[in-house]
């Protein structure tokens, strides 16, 4: 199939890392990306950070400035999203009505936040979500010193909400439902030590919670959880994950799995010459096993090998190590491949505040955790991908090179 014109849908990263894959890999023809937001696509890392503590503005977090897409050829269609695929004549129909054709079509358009259910009507101007930069700005319009700040969730995108609200001057409270929190990326042992370096800095935790109710009281509102317990809340930010916006593909008719649009290992839907990345689309790991990730690395890498194989490239099936990351206070935290194991073992410097911890099952090393230690990653990504067999007091002792330790193997 001859590929002359190529539309991605969204915003996001993976969507700005396709059009720049394409234009790198050589590709001459149409690039049109469409976007529901009005703004030039941003990073959207910085929401819950930089921008959210007024450190960083929309020019510092853009993607490209507007300039690099008239020298790429990137035509922008800007605040009128895709609505439907219309996969027998190749086009994209937008919320506008206006119908954008392709030889190739290229989903990214992530995933949107999880809404809480049953929230009073009344309490509407002091609860947020942490999406977009107008999020993010009305977040901010409300925090100031003093203020009670309940944080529902305590994922990534709580734990760095609640972090930078404290450092705005919020007396914040974290609830989590789970016995504790960011058990989707560490084991137990490092939840409980990022969650002592919130209560370091002021900030409570409460996990294993039940809300009962949330209503409005005092101008703001009430959480009432199952033990009783009222917490009130001048400011209330939810973070409890996100819903992929996997309907643009299976209202065309295309496979869906895990609740997302099924991929190949290139990147394919169910449909030739539609593709998808990112958090929208459900994949199939080495072992055959299908799963989503919902991180920034994995949407552009993912992106590079479906562009490769839209333009009849030759390149291997997407297979990457898992690899997110968290700045929260002056921390900056790293965790590569997986977050499941057995044992885990610390090697700490603690004049240096500097920590890597290796996830080990069976012996193997099949994960790790640094923070402010990024300087190891490299080499405990190696550790992974080889799934070596090291001995738990070479890999705690400090005074072991791990680059040496690596070569060794």
């Amino acid at each position: 199939m001859t590929v002359n014109r190529v539309v991605i849908v969204g915003g996001g990263v993976g969507a700005a890392a396709v059009a720049e894959q394409l234009r790198a890999e050589g590709f001459d023809g149409q690039i049109v990306q469409v976007s529901d937001e009005k703004t030039l696509p941003y990073d959207r890392p910085p929401l819950s950070k930089a921008y959210l503590a007024g450190e960083a503005g929309l020019a510092d977090i853009l993607l490209h400035p507007e300039d690099w897409y008239v020298t790429n050829k990137v035509e922008l269609k800007l605040g009128s999203g895709a609505k439907s695929i219309d996969v027998a004549s190749r086009e994209v129909v937008l919320a506008d009505g206006e119908r954008v054709g392709f030889d190739c079509l290229l989903i990214a358009n992530g995933s949107r936040a999880r809404l809480f259910p049953g929230l009073p009507a009344e309490i509407a101007s002091i609860v947020h979500y942490v999406r977009t930069t107008q999020d993010a700005e009305n977040i901010r319009s409300l925090a100031a010193a003093g203020k009670r700040a309940v944080m529902i969730g305590g994922g990534v995108i709580g734990v760095e909400t609640a972090a930078t609200l404290r450092l705005l001057g919020c007396e914040v409270t974290v609830l989590e439902m789970a016995p504790r929190i960011m058990a989707r990326f560490f084991p137990a042992e490092l939840s409980a030590k990022i969650a002592e370096l919130h209560a370091r800095r002021g900030v409570k935790i409460l996990t294993g919670i039940s809300i009962a109710a949330i209503r409005a009281a005092n101008n703001g509102a009430e959480v009432c959880l199952a033990d009783g317990t009222t917490i009130p809340a001048d400011l209330l930010v939810i973070g409890i994950g996100v819903v992929p916006n996997a309907e643009l593909g299976s209202e065309a008719g295309l496979k869906t799995e895990c609740g997302g649009i099924a991929v190949d290992g290139y990147g394919q839907t169910s449909a030739p010459g539609i593709y998808a990345i990112g958090d929208v689309a459900a994949f199939p790991l080495p072992d055959g096993t299908v799963t989503r990730w919902e991180n920034w690395t994995h949407a552009r890498n993912q992106g590079a090998v479906a562009v490769k194989h839209m333009l009849g490239k030759e390149t291997a099936p997407y297979a990457d190590t898992p690899w997110i990351w968290s700045d929260q206070y002056d921390f900056n935290i790293q965790v590569t491949g997986s977050p499941e194991a057995e044992q885990v073992v610390f090697r700490e410097d603690v004049a240096a505040r500097r920590i890597t911890a290796f996830h080990l099952t069976n012996g193997k090393v099949v994960g790790a955790t640094t923070i402010n230690d990024s300087r190891n990653k490299a080499s405990v990504r190696k550790l992974i991908e080889r799934g070596a067999i090291v001995p738990a007091d070479k890999l705690a002792d400090v005074s072991v090179d791990l680059k040496k330790l690596v070569a060794a193997l």
